[in-house]
């Protein structure tokens, strides 16, 4: 037996037949052959796998969106979770394991290109962010734009007191609707209303932030017939504590938020919300960072915008 056809089976190559595999299989097993990945590195120099690093992102994340596209291009995948304070270090750690490339999610994270590719070691990198400043590969979704429809939408229903519950505007995409939000009521002739900044992240803590956030909204008595909501889980919070005040969703106070997460419509009522396909942004850019990887110098770096859209359901109505 070839020492090719060994490799090809060792590799998983797809034109070995079955019964040859399954031979070779049986042999190595016989002779106690034991693979050496370390030594599979140092000749290769790839380790078929992927480092995913998420910086100081504070949010509750589908890993599958993460883990699948890897698996299914024939990787493993390494996960961790990491401050500033440690990015360089975590860095570090992916360069010593000889990983193929990283996908890094840091919605806070504002960098120069050449100190992020110092850090990275040069590794094949792709961001999962709305990184209008870089030039390096990067995938995210047009935060200005996804907050102007949201306000279109209830300026069109003829509200002109909008409030906006956030979370903290430390996070690139809560300040890019921010300032949109602000933009899109100025342009309009219309006053900014009231507006509360709380906790951005985990679940419970956004709950929290939309529960408590309306509390205080309405303590500072200003008026508001429709609120902006910076996600779904949010939206959450603001709807209970809309129904401890008597406020009937969408008859007194309307309500658009952003994600369209699965529980969106399954709300009461069903939540009207900005639509982001974060399947379909995980898959590209990991199509990316594949092509990076088979072709580092030929590669041209994409900085891709993808565009939500506005999905209507029943949190929104015209001004009573």
């Amino acid at each position: 037996m070839s020492h090719q056809t060994v490799s090809r089976v060792l590799n998983d190559h797809p034109k070995v037949a079955p019964k040859t595999r399954a031979r070779v299989l049986q042999i190595m097993e016989k002779m106690g052959y034991e693979r050496n990945l370390a030594a599979q590195m140092l000749t290769t120099q790839h380790s078929n796998t992927i480092q995913i690093i998420t910086l100081d992102a504070a949010f509750h994340l589908d890993v599958t969106q993460f883990t699948q596209p890897v698996k299914q291009a024939g990787y493993s995948a390494v996960i961790a979770d990491c401050t500033l304070r440690n990015l360089a270090k975590t860095f570090d750690e992916a360069a010593a394991r000889m990983v193929d490339g990283i996908m890094l999610y840091a919605p806070q994270l504002v960098m120069p290109d050449k100190e992020l590719v110092r850090l990275s070691h040069g590794i094949p990198l792709v961001r999962r962010d709305y990184a209008i400043d870089s030039r390096l590969t990067w995938i995210g979704f047009d935060q200005q734009h996804a907050s102007r429809l949201a306000v279109q939408h209830l300026i069109e229903l003829g509200h002109r007191h909008i409030g906006h519950i956030t979370g903290s505007l430390e996070f690139i995409n809560a300040r890019l609707r921010y300032d949109a939000y602000v933009r899109m009521l100025e342009e309009n002739g219309l006053n900014v209303g009231p507006v509360y900044v709380g906790e951005y992240g985990a679940e419970k803590r956004d709950m929290k932030s939309g529960y408590e956030g309306v509390y205080e909204l309405l303590k500072r008595g200003r008026k508001f017939t429709a609120l902006q909501v910076v996600n779904d889980r949010t939206a959450i919070g603001v709807l209970r504590a809309l129904a401890e005040h008597g406020l009937r969703v969408p008859e007194d106070v309307s309500i658009v938020a952003f994600d369209d997460n699965p529980i969106a419509s399954y709300l009461t009522p069903p939540l009207t919300t900005i639509h982001f396909d974060f399947d379909f942004q995980a898959r590209l850019g990991f199509q990316f960072l594949f092509e990076q990887i088979k072709d580092p110098h030929a590669y041209k770096h994409h900085q891709h915008v993808l565009i939500a859209n506005l999905a209507v359901r029943q949190s929104t109505c015209s001004v009573q």
